[in-house]
């Protein structure tokens, strides 16, 4: 089933969090998994910053 997630990751000794997520989940084990596009994303995020994913005014 799809549902948001919370993306956990360490970067330098502190921990980050993402909240809602999108991501594949598994409705037996909770196993859960994110499509290349989301993790694409995400890494931008870790490498260039949120300012990179917005329009400039």
């Amino acid at each position: 089933m799809e549902a948001p997630v919370l993306y956990e990751k360490i970067v330098n000794n502190e921990l980050i969090q993402i909240e809602n997520v999108p991501a594949l989940v598994c409705r037996n084990c909770g196993e859960e998994w994110l499509d290349d596009e989301t993790l694409e994303t995400i890494e931008r995020i870790f490498t260039q910053g949120v300012a990179a994913d917005r329009p400039a005014n």
